[in-house]
């Protein structure tokens, strides 16, 4: 087994990640790296193969894709001896951003390298993992129809899933409850955050911190339609704290409870639920590669 193991997600980017495929080979080949690259067939094939890769020695797996992609490898590398490295090819790529590698692929293949290997955090909600965040609400409903927007990338997909959903969406009621806290309302939705970023550059959890042994969960109130818009700026423009209907917890444990089946997503990966469920952090659970700065 090469001490290297790139898990290639060749949907990921829509065509982003196949048309850099030549160039970051030509690049790994450079830094005299020892790899394989394997590509995915379908959903949770990242996390068996990264498993596989992790249980036969590989020091090093590396994502290529977006946060679906990241959050399926790192899955099967949860508290193994084998480090996640990333190179960022996909959607919305919040993961990257945290890291500082966010539209720096040449950087990204550097950093398999040469970078500097850090424990972080990993979210978990029964047998879905996250390493970004997880959203609740309008954010999962978002992520349930951007997948149909084909023509558009990044951001900008997002940008216009959202403003097409804003007019008709109505705000469900949410019931959280963390270690020593708990909390009922109305709202917009539920960010849970490992990370800050979420929905391809929105700072939803600007507090979160990787490394806390703690999920920040951000609520975003019973905004109406008239007022969605201006929130939507501030939140792009990243001052969701300075919104008085937001509410900011901390918590190692959250369960939450919707009034209604919702879409959720789990670092860009769908899902629906109909009952209430936990999300727990498991501390230090994953090793990970940063730039060397």
């Amino acid at each position: 087994m090469p001490s290297v193991v790139c898990i290639v997600n060749p949907v990921a980017g829509r065509g982003r990640t196949v048309a850099w495929l030549p160039r970051v080979q030509s690049l790994m080949d450079k830094q005299g790296l020892d790899y394989e690259i394997v590509q995915t067939e379908g959903p949770d094939d990242a996390t068996l193969l990264a498993k596989h890769a992790a249980e036969k020695g590989a020091r090093i797996v590396v994502a290529m894709g977006g946060d679906g992609t990241v959050s399926e490898v790192a899955a099967g590398l949860v508290r193994s001896e084998s480090a996640l490295a990333l190179i960022p090819t996909g959607t919305g790529n919040d993961f990257a951003r945290a890291l500082g590698l966010l539209g720096k692929v040449p950087l990204a293949v550097r950093t398999i390298k040469e970078g500097s290997m850090r424990l972080i955090d990993v979210g978990r909600a029964g047998h879905l993992t996250f390493v970004n965040s997880l959203g609740v609400g309008f954010d999962g409903e978002v992520t349930h129809h951007n997948q149909r927007v084909k023509k558009i990338k990044g951001l900008l997909s997002y940008l216009f899933t959202v403003l097409k959903l804003v007019p008709t969406y109505k705000n469900p009621t949410f019931h959280l409850q963390g270690r020593d806290w708990e909390f009922k309302g109305k709202g917009v939705m539920v960010e849970v955050g490992n990370g800050c970023f979420a929905g391809g550059g929105f700072k939803l959890c600007p507090k979160a911190d990787m490394r806390d042994g703690l999920l920040d969960i951000t609520f975003v109130g019973d905004y109406g339609l008239a007022r969605r818009l201006p929130i939507l700026s501030m939140v792009l423009f990243r001052q969701v704290e300075m919104l008085e209907e937001c509410r900011f917890f901390k918590s190692d444990i959250l369960r939450v409870a919707v009034n209604r089946p919702t879409y959720i997503h789990t670092d860009g990966n769908l899902h629906h639920v109909r009952e209430p469920f936990t999300i727990e952090v498991l501390p230090a659970a994953l090793k990970v590669l940063f730039p060397k700065s």
